[in-house]
Order: structure tokens, then C-alpha cells, then sequence
């Protein structure tokens, strides 16, 4: 062989590459993983787990560490808990229903779940849309128990509510307890689990496997165990491995227990960040990406991000003009999950065992790793 055909040869096979590195992270960069090893080293994580994505497709992903330590290493495909980053997908389960005509986001929310609601005032309808945005009447209750007639119970004393008219921001207080209703307001009125509803409406056009009953996973043995920041156990796979008892049966879960790979959870972010299409393949609707995006027009009161259905928005954030994004924290688990609208692009970054700082109101180990995969790509 010539050397001039050798080299029309390598160019051939170069050029592919090339236009693949137009987005500016390829594949296999050894020196972005490098990087994501000493920020995960210096953060003491046990496990981390990162996605990049561009474009409507998951580019590259990124893995340190442990899913259990010393035996089972993390990988793309680990399965993490996380956390309060489940409320993205109890969100896109509300609209997906609300698109399907089977739930009214701005109607009380007394019919969905199947009670009346003892409010304080009989002005205050207490919504769907409320819930997603954190600006709802009820008081959270961080100790209460998820199961249907105990929500019941809870929400037949006015002592639980606040004499407020649901959907002012100036209401605004983050609530976990809300999402165990809106969670089960849906699964009652339409006697399907949001597993079911998510499966349908965007997971299986995914082909992302993902749970908020881990274990009614394809494939429960991809868990990770959750560590805490001293390393012990926060939940082991026999504490997260639980199914589901049907619709409308716990919906402590939706506050958080989602679990979900990074590749996977990837694939959500990378069709929010391209308006609903992955990989070529309409997967969302406009309407649906719309208005998980939808933000108040004022920041939450004392805070410097905008509060979405129930993403938010947060001009400058990590680099960037501006992010959708959600954070996670529980157990010992960290987590971020993120996108560009403008540049549609997107990076998620699930962690276990990691100290916990912040920046920007993002957790440390999570902004740093995003923080260098955007601006890898610029």
C-alpha cells in the first residue's frame, strides 16, 4: 500500500471523528475522566456517575468509583437513587397525563385524589400546578407516612395547611409531602402507577429503564447501595430493592426514590434540552417541554433562580447564559440534572458518599464535574 493511499485511507476514517468532535467532547476523553476522578477524589466520593449530552442524543459518560464499595463498580448503566431529582419525572408524569386530558393541572386537586381537602379558606384551590411549583398551601410533613388513607388522614386537619391562597410565589416553600399527593392524585385518578405513565409517555421511546420502586427494574442488581459522606451504608440494595403494591398504594417515593442510571437519566435531559425529540425521534411534545419550563416571571422570593413545573432557571448559572435544572440530596446521595436551552446541550451527574458543599446552590462534586463538561464544549 502507498503511502498516499495510506493516507486517504486514515483520512476517511478521521473525518467521521472530526465532525463528531464538533461538539467538543469525544467519546473516550481520557483527559476530562481524568479530571472527573480528582474532582470525585477530592469531594471522598465513594461512586460517581456523569452523562454529556448535545443535540438530543447522550454523547459521552463519564464513571469513578464504586457502586458498592470494593465489590461492584459504578458504571453508566448503575442505577442510583436520586433523590429529589425524582421530582423532574413525577413533573413530566403530571403533563403527560394533564396533555392525555385525564388530570386539569389548575383544578383542585380534591377530585384526582379522591377527598376533600380540609384548607383553611374556601378560596385557596389547591392544584396540580401548585404542587409543581412549590407554592401550594399545604405544610410539609418531613416525618409522615406516604400510605393513602394516612395522606387522607393528614389532609382532613386544617392544622396541615396555611392560611394562603395557593400559587403566589410568595408562597413558596419546598415540599416534599406535596409531591406524596400529587403523586398519588394521579395514580388514583388514573389507576395507573406513574412507573406505567412514564414508561409509556417517554421511557420506552428512550428505551431508559428507570423506577420509583427499584425494584421493579428490568435488571434491580444494577442498584447502587447509597453511602453516606463518612462512608457508611445510607440505603442498602435490600432497603431500596422494594416493588410497588399497585396505584395509589405509597406515594412517599415521589418525593425522591426514583432510580435511574446516569446514561438513562441522560436520555431525559437530552430530550428537554432539543424540545422533545432524542435522536431524531419525536419523544415529547412542545407542549409538555413548555411547560415543565414554564418559570414564574420573579425569582423565588430571597433566592436567585426561577421556579418551573418543577424545574427552575437560573441565569449564569455554571458557565452558561442561563440552566434548566434540578438538584437532589438524601441518604448521602448527591445529584444534578441539567440543560442548556439554547445550546441543547446538557450534562447529569449522580454521586454516592461525596462531601457535601455547594456552589451556586448546586452540591460541590456535582457543579465541578458539570462545570467542566460545559465548558468542554463551548
Amino acid at each position: 500500500m502507498t503511502k498516499k493511499l495510506l493516507a486517504l485511507l486514515l483520512c476517511a476514517l478521521l473525518l467521521p471523528l472530526a465532525a463528531f468532535a464538533d461538539t467538543l467532547i469525544v467519546a473516550g476523553d481520557t483527559d476530562l475522566q481524568q479530571k472527573i476522578d480528582e474532582i470525585a477524589r477530592r469531594y471522598n466520593a465513594v461512586g460517581l456517575s456523569a452523562a454529556y449530552v448535545k443535540d438530543g442524543q447522550v454523547v459521552d459518560t463519564y464513571q469513578y468509583g464504586w457502586a458498592t464499595l470494593n465489590r461492584v463498580p459504578m458504571t453508566a448503566d448503575t442505577k442510583v437513587r436520586i433523590a429529589s431529582v425524582s421530582k423532574v419525572m413525577v413533573g413530566l408524569a403530571a403533563h403527560l397525563t394533564a396533555e392525555k386530558g385525564r388530570i386539569d393541572l389548575d383544578a383542585p386537586i380534591d377530585n384526582a385524589i379522591g377527598f376533600y381537602l380540609r384548607r383553611r379558606s374556601s378560596a385557596d384551590t389547591i392544584s396540580p400546578r401548585s404542587i409543581l411549583t412549590h407554592t401550594s398551601s399545604l405544610k410539609n410533613q418531613p416525618a409522615a407516612s406516604g400510605v393513602y388513607d394516612k395522606v387522607h388522614q393528614i389532609l382532613s386537619d386544617s392544622n396541615n395547611f396555611y392560611s394562603a391562597i395557593s400559587g403566589s410565589l410568595k408562597n413558596w416553600d419546598y415540599n416534599n409531602f406535596a409531591f406524596y399527593v400529587l403523586g398519588l392524585a394521579i395514580e388514583h385518578c388514573t389507576g395507573q402507577t406513574l412507573d406505567q405513565i412514564l414508561n409509556a409517555g417517554l421511557c420506552d421511546a428512550l428505551d431508559a429503564d428507570g423506577s420509583f420502586w427499584a425494584g421493579d427494574l428490568q435488571n434491580p442488581d444494577l442498584v447502587a447501595t447509597v453511602y453516606t459522606e463518612e462512608h457508611g451504608i445510607g440505603l442498602s440494595w435490600e432497603q431500596t430493592v422494594v416493588q410497588s403494591k399497585g396505584p395509589a398504594a405509597n406515594g412517599a417515593v415521589f418525593a425522591g426514590n426514583y432510580h435511574i442510571s446516569a446514561r438513562d437519566l441522560g436520555k431525559v435531559a437530552a430530550a428537554l434540552a432539543n424540545d422533545g425529540v432524542y435522536e431524531g425521534e419525536r419523544v415529547l411534545s412542545l407542549a409538555v417541554v413548555s411547560a415543565m419550563e414554564q418559570c414564574y416571571d420573579q425569582p423565588v422570593p430571597g433566592q436567585d433562580f426561577y421556579q418551573g413545573q418543577p424545574l427552575r432557571y437560573k441565569p449564569g448559572l455554571l458557565g452558561r447564559e442561563g440552566l434548566y435544572y434540578h438538584t437532589g440530596s438524601a441518604y448521602g446521595e448527591l445529584c444534578f440534572f441539567s440543560y442548556d436551552p439554547v445550546r441543547r446541550d446538557g450534562v447529569v451527574v449522580l454521586t454516592t458518599g461525596a462531601g457535601r458543599h455547594n456552589y451556586q446552590g448546586v452540591y460541590g462534586v456535582c457543579s465541578e464535574v458539570a462545570e467542566l463538561l460545559y465548558a468542554a464544549a463551548r
